[in-house]
């Protein structure tokens, strides 16, 4: 069986927003936005870090954490689901125009 990717979560998808640490790290990290918080909008799970002081290194980890909340394993599953039962029916129905369109289930007419 083959595998084919399916993009089924976009930036579109997702708020992000960016907030000063706090905590230890010093000035640096009270000075600069490298916190990050992600929120998927339909299911309202979030992924939120502020762990380092680089903006880039806690927008991976807010995303994995987001990936890893339980609304969104949820969310996840369902998608995968339809996009599964939606391959099946599509499969379905080529196999019954496959099938209809068999030689032996084909009326020709000449006028």
């Amino acid at each position: 069986m083959s595998e084919e990717r399916v993009t089924i979560l976009t930036r579109k998808d997702l708020d992000i927003s960016y907030f000063k640490g706090s905590g230890d790290g010093g000035q640096k990290k009270q000075k600069t936005a490298s916190g990050v918080q992600i929120i998927h909008r339909e299911t309202g799970a979030i992924g939120r870090a502020s762990d380092t002081r680089s903006q880039l290194q806690n927008k991976k980890l807010a995303f994995k954490r987001l990936v890893e909340s339980p609304k969104m394993k949820v969310w996840l599953n369902r998608k995968i689901f339809e996009i599964r039962s939606g391959e099946a029916v599509l499969k379905r129905i080529e196999r019954e125009v496959e099938r209809s369109m068999a030689p032996e289930n084909l009326k020709i007419e000449y006028f």
